[in-house]
């Protein structure tokens, strides 16, 4: 009685791993999946176009202004580590359309996958933090600062670089809007889908 007791935990413990496996593969498929879409080019697209433009500002204008000199080294370090989220989002592209799709390598896609995901979450911890250091080095001399005496290095800053600097934080919250809008419009589109094809069946 025992013996059967054990065989029957086993088994149940089987199925409920068996579940949580497969639970666990589905979601890094469609994880997999989304980096074979239009969207992750567009944002890559998006993301050359804004880093070309913070490095162009950050290295073309150094110490050009003295109210806040952290200006220009946000918009270096941030340009920076976007071509960072672009080169790892260009290795997932890799990962989803040659190893999963091409070579049918599933379970070492999953793998890399995964380990593009947690330093992807590392990179964001990261950007969202320096992100805020930039908006408070920009946003608390917006009405402090002055373009037309460079002599004054107290209040002095080059109207181009503010600017562009001022440009880039409103775009990049922006792009968090639209992305954040599309991938719940995605999501209810693609419940919706499940929902119809359940009812079908």
């Amino acid at each position: 009685m025992t013996s059967a007791h054990n065989v029957s935990e086993i088994v149940d413990e089987n199925r409920t791993t068996f579940w949580i496996r497969l639970k666990y593969e589905e979601r890094l498929d469609t994880t997999v999946k989304y980096y074979t879409s239009k969207m992750v080019i567009v944002h890559i697209i998006a993301a050359c176009g804004l880093s070309i433009s913070e490095l162009y500002y950050g290295l073309s204008y150094p110490n050009q202004c003295p109210i806040e000199p952290m200006i220009s080294t946000f918009l270096i370090v941030h340009g920076a580590t976007k071509f960072l989220w672009i080169f790892l989002n260009i290795l997932a592209i890799i990962n989803a359309r040659f190893l999963y799709g091409i070579i049918n390598k599933k379970s070492l896609a999953r793998r890399l996958i995964l380990i593009n995901l947690l330093l992807q979450f590392l990179f964001a911890i990261w950007f969202f933090s320096w992100f805020i250091a930039g908006n408070i080095w920009i946003f608390r001399n917006k009405n402090h600062y002055q373009s037309s005496n460079s002599s004054d290095t107290n209040t002095f800053c080059r109207q181009e670089l503010y600017d562009a600097a001022m440009l880039i934080i409103n775009v990049t919250y922006g792009g968090f809007a639209v992305t954040l809008i599309a991938t719940i419009i995605r999501r209810l589109i693609s419940r919706k889908k499940q929902k119809n094809a359940m009812n079908n069946q």
